[in-house]
């Protein structure tokens, strides 16, 4: 895969294809060196095609399982046993009925065998009603935006009322738009705190769409369960640890 990465964290790193447009993929590799400190996995409303492989030292698979993760609710703590080694395909939230004959909500937090989704290997076709199509719509154009649009904005622009949308996008995607933009509004002003050593928050805040900084703060602890503060250091270690560590 010819990719750029956006987050290299430890032994986590995201990347996107630049060969497949649209193709967004994550890797945890927990390699054979001590123990760093787990990585925290945010709250996400994709979900994930999953591989995970057990390695002996020796480079021999020892194990091999294929997943589905479903979109995470809750944030949490992971470290895998050394060896192993996650790599995962991000699937969109809107794609799930098609994908798994599932609507995502019904996933959530779920970690469930590939093979328990008898659809998975059908091909994707486009949604045939309106319902659906709408909340595709609506979905992209929060993800293009980063989260900007307000949900009233969106509904007016869709020519629809608000809770109509918010009927349409929970029907299709289990989460409405408010909920939606607020993730990933979030998670974008994650990324731009990533590019920094010491952030500034209250430009951060503005750039993400925030009324200011204390409305960032709040949004981000009810997210991740930690200030925002608390979460750059956590994620600077993770950075050091991957940038020190000695290669193999």
């Amino acid at each position: 895969m010819t990719a750029h990465f956006i987050t290299r964290l430890g032994p986590y790193s995201e990347a996107r294809s630049r060969a497949e447009r649209g193709s967004h993929e994550w890797r945890y590799d927990a390699g054979f060196l001590p123990a760093s400190a787990p990585h925290r996995v945010l709250p996400e409303s994709r979900l994930s095609l999953v591989t995970e492989s057990l390695f002996a030292p020796t480079g021999e698979i020892l194990d091999q399982s294929h997943w589905v993760f479903g979109p995470i609710r809750t944030p949490r703590l992971y470290a895998p046993p050394p060896g192993s080694v996650l790599e995962g395909m991000f699937i969109l939230p809107e794609h799930a009925l098609c994908l798994f004959g599932v609507r995502p909500d019904e996933l959530t937090d779920a970690i469930l065998p590939q093979s328990d989704f008898r659809r998975l290997r059908q091909p994707l076709t486009e949604p045939s009603r309106h319902q659906d199509r709408l909340a595709i719509w609506a979905a992209r154009l929060l993800r293009a935006t980063k989260g900007r649009v307000r949900a009233n904005a969106l509904a007016e622009r869709a020519g629809v009322s608000e809770r109509h949308l918010h009927r349409c996008m929970t029907g299709r995607l289990g989460v409405g738009p408010k909920a939606l933009a607020g993730q990933i509004r979030a998670l974008a002003a994650i990324e731009r705190a990533d590019q920094s050593a010491r952030p500034n928050w209250a430009d951060i805040a503005l750039t993400s769409g925030y009324s200011d900084q204390a409305h960032l703060s709040r949004s981000l602890k009810a997210l991740t369960g930690l200030t925002p503060t608390a979460l750059h250091a956590e994620r600077s270690v993770e950075s050091e640890i991957f940038k020190t560590a000695p290669a193999l």
